[in-house]
């Protein structure tokens, strides 16, 4: 299924900060902005234990862990489920694609781990593991900061779509109104016919009767002009508000009004690469259809550990694409990651450096 990333890896108890057997294997899918993940430990030579499970990164010579659950093992077999979102373990700051491995300690003080990234060998045991602690340090409170702007940037375009609803509700009202004008008109013109229509079958009445009857067609005929003018005039006050919910806009003058605050640089070794580096909050400064893509976790990833990202244009055959950028270095594990979440291709700074940036182009 496109979106969707699946992938086993295997857990080991360890003795003596030394991998023993195999104790079983977790299951971790990536759909979307979620992570589901699930563990099942066999052939623990436990009677009954009660184990912590984390997720971990490399620190130092340590091990930091991010609680993510608990779990029960009961004769000698253990099984854990969870589902998360990828930007943000749950008892951390720290997103999925900053982990390493699972880390689970029993009440009795074994140790089960599984890596899935290649690395310097790891202390394995309790002396070296510590637990992730909010800290006020300035990076966690600039994630906290962007997050407050993201949630600011989705509020506000909830209400703008509440917006487009109750301006549909009012132009559908509107509608009713003329149509049941114009029934009631045309309703007046079909008994002044019929009127007429006998009048005419009966010379006898005299002329009175038809003079009175044309009289009152020619009111309904004022009528319905009345009427198409107002419905003109109805149509003239709802046209501009359609058209500002559906804002045209030109590429090229996104790019001048960025211009204006933001540096440019050629960091690529292509010549035809202009660059800009922009901030989390600068995505509401693209067009709305684009502001989905503040919360892509793949480019918030990126956006933490660089504090940027990157918008640019590249001239191609008298021709301007633009594009947006995660900045990152070139393996083959976040090479996977960008493309699961949209961000496909690689450019590297210099023609042999693994440091560069992610990008995806934006079609207009």
């Amino acid at each position: 299924m496109a979106g969707m990333k699946r992938f086993i890896t295997y857990i080991y108890a360890y003795e003596n900060t030394k991998k023993a057997g195999n104790t079983g294997f977790a299951r971790i899918e990536l759909r979307g902005e979620e992570c589901r993940l699930e563990i099942h430990l066999r052939g623990v030579y436990a009677a009954q234990t009660h184990c912590k499970i984390y997720l971990f990164r490399k620190q130092g010579s340590g091990i930091e862990g991010s609680l993510i659950g608990e779990m029960d093992v009961r004769n000698g077999a253990g099984d854990f489920n969870v589902i998360m979102k990828t930007a943000h373990i749950p008892t951390s700051l720290l997103s999925f694609f900053e982990m390493e491995g699972i880390f689970l300690c029993s009440e009795d003080g074994r140790i089960f781990m599984s890596r899935w990234t290649e690395g310097e060998p790891l202390a394995v045991d309790m002396e070296h593991f510590i637990v992730w602690k909010a800290e006020q340090t300035e990076e966690n409170i600039y994630a906290e900061e962007s997050l407050h702007v993201e949630e600011n940037m989705y509020a506000e375009e909830n209400m703008h779509a509440k917006e487009n609803m109750h301006v549909k509700e009012n132009m559908h009202a509107r509608e009713n109104i003329r149509a049941e004008k114009k029934q009631h008109v045309e309703k007046n013109l079909y008994e002044t016919e019929n009127i007429i229509s006998e009048t005419e079958n009966k010379p006898e009445a005299g002329k009175t009767p038809v003079q009175d009857n044309m009289k009152k067609q020619q009111e309904n005929k004022i009528q319905t002009a009345q009427f198409d003018r107002e419905s003109d005039n109805e149509l003239r006050a709802t046209e501009l508000p359609a058209r500002n919910f559906f804002p045209q806009y030109q590429w090229k003058d996104i790019w001048e009004q960025f211009l204006k605050s933001h540096p440019a640089s050629m960091p690529f070794s292509e010549k035809n690469i202009t660059c800009i580096k922009i901030e989390l909050k600068d995505i509401r400064e693209l067009p709305r259809k684009y502001w989905y893509l503040g919360n892509n976790s793949f480019l918030l990833h990126g956006f933490f550990n660089y504090r940027y990202l990157v918008l640019g244009k590249i001239e191609e055959d008298n021709e301007d694409k633009w594009f947006l950028g995660v900045p990152g270095i070139y393996q083959n594990q976040e090479r996977v990651m960008a493309i699961i979440f949209g961000f496909p291709e690689f450019m590297p700074e210099q023609v042999e450096n693994r440091f560069g940036c992610w990008y995806r182009f934006i079609e207009e």
